[in-house]
C-alpha cells in the first residue's frame, strides 16, 4: 500500500513549507516536492520518536536496570547512527528506512537535518499534541465554582504537565547552548506563540466571566509572559530538585506555583465595577506610604512605564 502524506497522523500530515528548509535538491519544484513527501516526515518522526526516548519522562528504575547513566548530554543521542536505526523500526503509516543512503538523498549534511528538525519540533503545531494537561486545565478556569480553587488545581496540573514534555526539556538543552545568532531562537519564538496563543484568549475570557479587568499599566501579552515564567521557572527547579516543596500531594498542599500565580492576578487584576485606576506602581507606592510615612519625601515621581 502507498502511503501519502495526508494518511499520516498530526502534525505529520500538515505542510512544512518554510518549515523544513534545508532538503537537497538542484530544481525548487523537487525541493517542494520532497518537503511535504511522506520520507521526509518520517525522519522528521524518526527524530522525534528520539527526543521522547532521551528527554522524556521515564521510569528511572527501568533506565538503571538497562545499564543507562540517569543523564544525557545536549543532542549526542541524535546522532545519524541512531536515526538510521529509529527509521527501520518505525510504525505505519510511517515509512521505514535502511541505511544511510536515502537520508543523505535528503540532507547535504547532518546539521541541516537538527535544524530541520529543531525547527519543526518546536513549531506551534507541535505544541498540544505533547501537553496532556491543556484541555482539561484551560476549561477549569472558566468552570470551576471557585476561582481560587481552580487556580490552584490548574497550577498544580499545569507544572506536572510541562515536567512530562520532551519539547520542555528540549527548549532548556537548546536555549543555553544556542548560538546568539542561531536560527533557533526564531523557532522558540514560534513556539511561544503556539503555547500562549490559546492561553491567552482563556484568560481574556475567564477575567470577563469572573468580574475583572486589567488594571491600567499592564497588557494581556505581558501578564500571559509573567504567568509563563513563573510556570517555567518552578518546572526547571522541581526538575532539578524534586525535594524542594514546589508542589505537595495535592492542588491545595504547598502549591507554590499557585501561590505565585495568585499573587500575580491579585496584583494585576481589579473588580470591573470597582476600577482604582492605578497602576501596581502607583498602588504600592501609596501602600509603602501608609506602612511608612517618611517614604512620601524620598520617592521620585511616577511616570508611566507600563508597570
Amino acid at each position: 500500500m502507498t502511503v501519502g502524506k495526508a494518511d499520516l497522523p498530526y502534525p505529520y500530515n500538515q505542510d512544512f513549507s518554510g518549515i523544513v528548509t534545508r532538503v537537497k535538491g538542484v530544481r525548487e519544484a523537487t525541493r517542494a516536492a520532497l518537503v511535504n513527501s511522506p520520507k521526509v516526515a518520517s525522519y522528521l518522526k524518526a527524530g522525534a520518536n528520539l527526543v521522547e526516548q532521551n528527554l522524556g519522562a521515564c521510569d528511572w528504575a527501568d533506565v538503571a536496570d538497562a545499564g543507562r547513566k540517569q543523564y544525557w548530554s545536549g543532542l549526542r543521542f541524535l546522532t545519524e547512527r541512531a536515526l538510521s536505526r529509529e527509521m527501520e523500526h518505525l510504525e505505519q503509516p510511517f515509512l521505514r528506512q535502511k541505511g544511510d543512503g536515502p537520508y543523505r538523498a535528503t540532507w547535504a549534511s547532518h546539521d541541516d537535518y537538527l535544524n530541520d528538525l529543531l525547527t519543526f519540533l518546536f513549531h506551534a503545531m507541535n505544541y498540544d499534541p505533547q501537553y496532556d494537561a491543556e484541555v482539561e486545565t484551560r476549561g477549569w478556569l472558566d468552570d470551576e465554582e471557585s476561582f481560587v480553587d481552580a487556580i490552584d488545581r490548574a497550577t498544580f496540573a499545569e507544572l506536572q504537565a510541562i515536567c512530562r514534555m520532551p519539547l520542555f526539556r528540549l527548549q532548556l538543552i537548546m536555549v543555553a547552548t544556542a548560538d546568539r545568532n542561531d536560527g533557533i531562537h526564531d523557532a522558540i519564538a514560534n513556539q511561544y506563540d503556539g503555547a500562549l496563543g490559546p492561553w491567552k484568549k482563556i484568560y481574556e475570557s475567564t477575567f470577563a466571566s469572573r468580574g475583572f479587568q486589567l488594571r491600567p499599566g499592564v497588557t494581556l501579552d505581558q501578564l500571559a509572559y509573567m504567568l509563563a515564567a513563573i510556570t517555567e521557572g518552578f518546572a526547571l527547579h522541581h526538575l532539578g530538585d524534586p525535594g524542594a516543596g514546589i508542589i505537595g500531594e495535592d492542588d491545595h498542599e504547598d502549591n507554590l506555583v499557585g501561590m505565585a500565580v495568585l499573587g500575580i492576578l491579585n496584583s494585576y487584576l481589579e473588580p470591573t465595577g470597582e476600577p482604582s485606576g492605578l497602576t501596581l506602581r502607583e498602588h504600592f507606592r501609596d501602600v509603602s506610604h501608609r506602612a511608612r510615612p517618611a517614604d512620601r519625601s524620598i520617592d521620585r515621581p511616577i511616570h508611566q512605564s507600563g508597570d
